[in-house]
């Protein structure tokens, strides 16, 4: 199918709340009226990309939907029967509605609605992109601020905390049936993207949203011990090898994870999304990136940042995006040239 001109773009800040309004109108009639969906993320997802298709996936089976949902990798091979498993971070194996997801390859070749959930950009969807090509419909739901709106509905709200908060609008404006399992969901995409309610990004609208799902079941406490307080004596070695080796340069402090450190802990590449935020603890570390050997021998930079500079633009640089504060990107070249070109652009912050 050829790709359409993304719809309902805003730009005036006098009309963007209507134009939301308008955006997730659009989305709950679609969702009433398909039967058929294909819910995706971003490659590598995190807390709020796992949370939020699952939210939703949830959502729609509830409703009688036929839904598929995975996102755009396969993560790990089985040897015994040839076939290709997602690997879920160890942290959200406890999450409901882990029966949903499916590996990429067997995504359905057709589709009456595709939706991309908490994809800044098209190519982050990896080898799903040809699937979402196919669908009658093409829906792209983000709060990163910037997305490239490359869908034929774009509903983009980046006041929004979460991606998984925009699921939860649009659940309550179609005054669908919530329960504890998609509430669990979305309050894991929520609690991971605000950092705890400590970033930037946390606002009234999370707090709202908190507190109507504990009328749920919600129970945060769990939720804190499977994601925060739940890591293996094999994820604490390797932190102690990151901690030890970590480089100050320029108010920026950084550190690498090769193949070799997770090969000999044996870590998954997976488990580490949260070695990030020991960095960040640094009181005068103003940028903090880990640096981390993928399988193929690429190089994933995820980079955080205090108060008001905008490591989303570093990220952009190099192809790859994020929130302000939160950003991240590939880099093809050797672990050197990497770290060069990524303190270089930092001096321009």
């Amino acid at each position: 199918m050829k790709q359409s001109s993304p719809q309902n773009v805003c730009f005036s800040s006098s009309d963007r709340k209507e134009c939301l309004n308008g955006e997730i109108a659009l989305i709950s009639k679609t969702i009433r009226e398909k039967k058929d969906f294909i819910l995706a993320t971003h490659i590598q997802p995190d807390g709020d990309a796992i949370g939020s298709i699952l939210g939703l996936g949830l959502f729609l089976k509830k409703m009688g939907k036929k839904v598929f949902v995975s996102w755009g990798q396969s993560s790990k091979s089985d040897e015994q029967n040839g076939k290709t498993n997602l690997i879920i971070p160890k942290q959200y194996s406890f999450l409901p509605g882990l029966e949903l997801l499916s590996d990429p390859s067997e995504c359905p070749k057709t589709t009456e609605c595709f939706i991309a959930l908490d994809c800044a950009s098209f190519e982050r969807l990896g080898n799903l992109k040809e699937c979402s090509k196919k669908a009658t419909f093409f829906i792209n739901i983000d709060h990163h601020h910037d997305n490239s709106r490359f869908a034929h509905i774009n509903y983009i709200d980046e006041n929004s905390p979460a991606t998984a908060e925009m699921v939860y609008q649009i659940i309550k404006q179609m005054e669908g049936e919530m329960d504890r399992d998609i509430a669990t969901c979305l309050y894991l995409g929520l609690v991971t993207d605000t950092g705890r309610f400590q970033y930037s990004n946390t606002n009234k609208r999370a707090f709202q949203m908190v507190l109507s799902l504990l009328d749920y079941g919600v129970i945060p406490s769990e939720i804190f011990h499977n994601v925060y307080e739940n890591v293996t004596s094999s994820y604490l070695r390797l932190l102690g090898r990151v901690l030890k080796n970590i480089k100050f340069v320029s108010e920026v402090a950084y550190a690498k994870v090769s193949q070799s450190d997770l090969i000999s802990t044996g870590v998954e590449i997976e488990e580490t999304e949260n070695l990030i935020n020991f960095l960040r603890s640094i009181g005068e570390a103003k940028v903090a990136a880990i640096i981390k050997e993928t399988s193929d021998g690429k190089w994933k930079v995820s980079l955080r940042s205090k108060n008001k500079i905008d490591v989303s633009k570093v990220a952009g640089c190099f192809g790859g995006g994020g929130h302000r504060n939160a950003a991240g990107y590939s880099s093809e070249k050797n672990y050197g040239e990497t770290i060069k070109l990524m303190l270089e652009a930092l001096k321009d912050l």
